[in-house]
């Protein structure tokens, strides 16, 4: 073969490798950031650590979830902290935790909304250094990528929830069919975790009847109060204070229920920055309705009046 046939045949395969990855990045709908930490492991060789992050940054950001087609600036946003606490080097055993923050922008503004932000205490998983993140949507094969699977439809339906109204439950039922071919491993079961907050409540509520008002407030918090505000903050933060009426029911009934306490989780500090703006009357009835619904974060609540 000659030189000049040789470069080529180089140039086509750069080509087509490039088109790859450029059809691969139009194709991506999530945007993750992945974060591993391993302060009480003791290790001198830390590149499984490296290897690991490349690892799920590649099988979540390279992979297609969503039904619809997603610009670049539509990409759904997370940020994933995995803090590995047990590493098992002959086993190539995991234990850890895992936090995962959801954000979403809001229409007319550069601010970004916290929509999730969950610490799971109960990630359990193997890893080899290079192994492929392999994952079936009916079966639980390799649990790491079950979780990270959990969590991505969890973090898609709660999105797809607040531009429609409970268009997020597709995605909700594929983290249910996770779940339901996870319950031999722990982290899946109801009994797991501390004080019921664990995957299988959170899908439960998710899914439940019961928990319809939430998701409908979820709806008219984001699409009907938030989105607005940029052009009457007014209107905006009356819709957010309807949007919480509407579920005060739900939250005095099942105070300790998984959905009520990661909503708050997630929004009360931002409630606090909207209603500081009110006028006194209707900071008056915010802080009332919030201490009510949220008593955990009462002391934060009280600062909405000064």
């Amino acid at each position: 073969m000659c030189i000049k046939t040789f470069i080529n045949q180089i140039k086509r395969v750069l080509l087509l490798s490039f088109l790859v990855f450029v059809s691969a990045l139009k194709a991506q709908d999530i945007d993750a950031s992945i974060t591993i930490i391993h302060p009480k492991v003791q290790i001198s060789n830390t590149q499984i650590f490296e290897s690991l992050k490349g690892s799920i940054s590649q099988f979540i950001n390279q992979k297609l979830w969503c039904a619809d087609k997603v610009t670049t600036i539509e990409r759904f946003k997370m940020n994933i902290l995995i803090d590995i606490t047990t590493y098992e080097l002959n086993s190539n055993n995991f234990a850890g935790t895992i936090q995962i923050q959801a954000t979403r922008p809001v229409y007319g503004s550069t601010y970004t909304t916290v929509l999730f932000n969950q610490l799971d205490e109960d990630l359990e998983f193997t890893y080899q250094e290079f192994q492929a993140m392999e994952f079936q949507q009916g079966s639980n094969v390799y649990n790491l990528t079950g979780v990270l699977a959990f969590y991505v439809n969890v973090v898609l339906g709660l999105n797809y929830d607040t531009y429609s109204l409970n268009a997020g439950t597709p995605y909700f039922q594929k983290a249910r069919e996770i779940l339901n071919a996870s319950q031999t491993l722990n982290g899946w079961r109801p009994n797991d975790g501390k004080s019921l907050k664990n995957r299988f409540y959170l899908i439960d509520n998710l899914t439940s009847e019961r928990y319809k008002p939430l998701r409908k407030s979820l709806f008219d918090y984001h699409l009907n109060g938030l989105d607005i505000m940029h052009k009457d903050v007014t209107k905006g933060r009356d819709a957010i204070f309807k949007a919480l009426e509407n579920f005060q029911d739900l939250a005095r009934i099942y105070p300790n229920s998984m959905m009520i306490k990661v909503f708050f989780n997630a929004k009360y500090k931002e409630l606090i920055e909207i209603f500081k703006e009110a006028p006194t009357a209707e900071q008056n009835k915010a802080v009332d309705l919030l201490s009510r619904m949220d008593p955990a974060n009462k002391i934060f609540y009280d600062k909405i009046k000064g």
